[in-house]
């Protein structure tokens, strides 16, 4: 099901292999390899724009055996016979022309509006090809395959709800047909559905349950949802089924990595690795476990191989000196600076490495302040992830003791240090050595900046706001900050025209940002303009990297000020599943669950009862 919809084309078999037969007058298709013919060819290679399948899908629905008999009725059989003619002259026009006015004649053929179908798919005329297959449908209501051709085509034309549900009708009337669950699978992806597409692949899986292939999709999609028992089960069993599936290890080693159960983790990976030696992420987290179990010497060797690699990337170099550093080893970690995009904290490590040799560091130290690189962007970029992964209580307590015990303090080093502190969750120690950076070296946008995170976790909404205008004066077109601040309106109801003017500002410096988006809709949410609030909430989740449980609940709330409680219900859950520990969400639902004492919710208002 992960394949591409052009490697499956190959697959098919020939466009006649399908039979398209009258059966209780209406058409069905009739297929010696469960059912994949001419229909799946229609659908997957429309999708992936491939030259060898669809047109021909169709073709096989109009020619040879299953020529098309027109109807008995003489105009309408002229017309077919002159678009037959003129499409023969490649008249493309005139022939769609023909054929329409045959169609309109004859809209119980549902082999003319196939054939009309072909013709619009080829001139990418979706609304008419759309049409068509509902023309189609009116006459043979329980063909599976002919809703999921419909839902192609929506899916084609960027209607992805719509699509799912055309898919889901096919699998209801015909819940063997293979093709409907691939359909829906690639619309839910589509739509960034992945509590859908785990629903999918749970079906799939009981109904073939030794399939290996079924069992590892089930367990990544359950991954992506933060099951971790259930990709776990899954992703065993798969193996059980297919011993040499290596990259179902690495799941579960991810799985127990983020568990925090390091020994179980390291174990996967050391599996995975040996049968994959040139997967960088699959090394990068080997060696996070490896460090979080204090075996820094296996770590550093698993981060060095990483360095080799094409796509080897200055986080690649940074974590292989903290690691050489925590295995004393100093002179190698000194050798491995990154060669570009990361100077202050490169040098900032490398200083240490000098440090643990007896070589002179303050040098290095001092040098800091004068790079050309903003080291809270740098921390952002590379010491928040890099402190994730090896664990952050571990790797900040040796970061902030290392920077202690070299004696020095400058601008940069204390913006690092109140990040260390930061990414620990010491928000007050933060507090005090970004406050003391302000006082000795003036205003810095990064020092602002990191104030403002320090104080929106505090609930401190006046020193947030003092911190976000700071640091906007001094970057007034940074998107990051326009969103935090429109955001941070938006979110306590207050200045919503502010907000609005530093949002629709974030979403035009990027507009590929769907927390920018989110966060736009967030204001209109906070207006009482439901229906322009859920359009941008539902472009936002589509342009996430993976489904969004905050952006979920906020749809939900978008849905219940509409007058929608069932699709607000629907999206709730949907963020429950995606982040079952989301501040406030569960006592949302039961909130509204418990209304009528029957689980109805009551329109009109949003969910915080403005």
């Amino acid at each position: 099901m992960s394949r591409a919809p052009h490697e499956f084309c190959a697959d098919m078999p020939a466009a006649g292999a399908g039979r398209f037969v009258r059966v209780d007058g209406a058409y069905d298709m009739r297929c010696p390899v469960k059912r994949l013919g001419a229909f799946f060819l229609i659908a997957l290679c429309a999708a992936c724009g491939c030259n060898g399948g669809w047109r021909e899908g169709l073709s096989a629905l109009m020619d040879g055996e299953l020529a098309f008999v027109p109807p008995p009725r003489s105009e309408a059989y002229s017309r077919f016979l002159a678009g037959t003619l003129y499409e023969r002259k490649g008249q493309r026009a005139k022939a769609i022309a023909e054929m329409r006015a045959a169609s309109d004649l004859a809209p119980d053929s549902v082999a003319l509006s196939i054939q009309l179908i072909r013709f619009y798919l080829d001139g990418q005329d979706y609304a008419n090809a759309r049409m068509m297959a509902e023309r189609a449908l009116q006459q043979a209501p329980r063909n599976a395959n002919l809703w999921i051709l419909l839902g192609e085509i929506l899916h084609q034309s960027n209607d992805p709800e719509k699509a799912i549900e055309c898919f889901q009708k096919a699998i209801d009337i015909d819940p063997e047909n293979a093709l409907g669950y691939g359909a829906l699978v690639s619309a839910q992806e589509s739509a960034n559905d992945a509590v859908g597409t785990a629903e999918i692949y749970r079906g799939l899986a009981k109904r073939v349950p030794d399939s290996p292939g079924i069992q590892f999709q089930l367990g990544l999609s359950l991954a992506r949802i933060n099951d971790g028992d259930g990709a776990r089960a899954a992703l065993q069993r798969a193996l059980e089924l297919k011993p040499d599936l290596a990259r179902a290890h690495y799941i579960i080693g991810v799985i127990e990595l983020d568990a925090n159960r390091n020994e179980q983790a390291a174990e996967r990976f050391a599996q995975y690795v040996a049968a994959a030696p040139d997967d960088v992420r699959a090394r990068e987290n080997y060696a996070g476990a490896l460090a979080r179990l204090k075996r820094y010497r296996e770590a550093a060797e698993q981060a060095i191989a990483v360095l080799g690699a094409p796509d080897a990337e200055p986080r690649h170099f940074l974590e292989a000196m903290y690691l050489l550093l925590r295995a004393e080893r100093y002179r190698q970690a000194d050798e491995y600076i990154p060669p570009e995009g990361a100077p202050v904290l490169g040098s900032l490590l490398r200083a240490f490495a000098r440090k643990g040799m007896g070589e002179p560091y303050l040098p290095v130290l001092e040098s800091l302040d004068a790079i050309e690189s903003d080291a809270g962007e740098e921390c952002g970029k590379f010491l928040n992830e890099m402190m994730t992964l090896f664990g952050k209580e571990d790797m900040g307590t040796w970061l902030a003791a290392a920077l202690a015990e070299t004696g020095f303090a400058g601008r940069t080093t204390d913006i690092i240090l109140g990040r260390i502190y930061l990414a620990m969750d010491r928000n007050e120690d933060a507090e005090k050595v970004l406050l003391g950076a302000l006082d000795k070296y003036g205003s810095d946008s990064s020092v602002h900046y990191a104030l403002a995170i320090v104080y929106d976790n505090l609930k401190r909404l006046p020193d947030t706001e003092k911190h976000l205008k700071a640091c906007l004066e001094i970057r007034p077109n940074d998107p990051e900050i326009l969103n935090f601040l429109g955001y941070l309106y938006a979110d306590h109801n207050f200045n919503l025209d502010e907000a609005e003017k530093l949002l629709k500002r974030a979403v035009e410096l990027d507009p590929g940002s769907g927390y920018y988006l989110d966060s736009l809709g967030w204001v209109y949410y906070r207006r009482g303009q439901a229906d322009k609030a859920i359009e941008l909430i539902r472009k936002a989740i589509l342009l996430m990297d993976s489904d969004d449980a905050e952006l979920r609940n906020h749809l939900g709330d978008a849905y219940l000020l509409k007058g929608d409680p069932a699709r607000a219900l629907a999206e709730w859950r949907h963020a429950e599943q995606l982040n079952p520990n989301l501040p406030g969400l569960r006592e949302k639902i039961e909130k509204h669950l418990k209304q009528n004492g029957r689980g109805e919710m009551k329109p009109g208002k949003g969910a915080d009862g403005q």
